[in-house]
């Protein structure tokens, strides 16, 4: 390995055992809590675990807009702070499933460290990849086998936003640390104004017609995300 890859993995390791680290505790004291709870436990624990999970990017990517404000970068701000009202989005609705459910969730509390801007577009980077990827296609895994239609249905919803929030930062993918000025400052020239629909967190530059592609509400429910600072 080279010697100037070191410090990216080292940082990458950090930032996956972070997450173990908050997650699986998570995760287990959920399944004990609820194991024996009504017709739907295995349900109501994956619906925990991604209530928690996103609570967390909901309160991450709120901290995230604040410093990309305090640095001047407005428009990954406002990118920011659009991920932050669609995240909350998916924990209501979760939160709501969980209360339909007989069970009132507790979310853990959350300590946000968010670090500087360029570091934190490469963590939502990873933390987008990881939920299209593997949250939501584990959480799908484990609902389908008690067959709620109603939590199906919210995971669904969520998993499509997040790929558009994905699309929305795939080009930080190809993110170098000498281009992240150009490429901060580029995003900043073109970013538009966001809109997200509150049935489903769905994310967009412009509100679609005649109705959201992710959940099918009409476009009314779309409300755009007041712009930072």
């Amino acid at each position: 390995m080279r010697a100037g890859r070191v410090p990216v993995s080292r940082e990458r390791r950090r930032h996956f055992v972070r997450r173990a680290v908050v997650w699986l505790p998570v995760l287990l004291a959920a399944r004990r809590s609820l194991a024996g709870s009504g017709p739907y436990p295995q349900t109501l624990a994956a619906l925990a675990h991604a209530y928690q999970r996103e609570t967390d990017a909901h309160r991450r990517y709120a901290a995230f807009a604040e410093r990309a404000t305090r640095e001047g970068y407005k428009g990954i701000a406002y990118m920011f702070s659009a991920f932050a009202a669609s995240e909350a989005i998916h924990a209501r609705n979760f939160r709501t499933l969980i209360g339909q459910l007989g069970t009132e969730p507790a979310p853990a509390p959350t300590v946000v460290e968010p670090g500087d801007t360029k570091s934190n577009l490469i963590a939502a980077v990873d933390d987008e990849i990881d939920s299209i990827d593997k949250l939501y296609p584990d959480t799908l895994r484990l609902l389908q086998a008690e067959g709620h239609a109603s939590a199906i249905r919210y995971v669904e919803f969520a998993w499509q936003s997040e790929r558009q929030h994905r699309d929305l930062i795939q080009k930080i993918r190809r993110y170098s640390p000498l281009l992240f000025e150009r490429v901060a400052r580029e995003i900043d020239s073109k970013t538009g104004l966001y809109f997200v629909c509150q049935t489903c967190g769905s994310t967009l530059h412009k509100v679609p017609q005649p109705a959201c592609p992710v959940c099918a509400s009409p476009s009314e429910r779309y409300r755009q995300v007041p712009l930072p600072g």
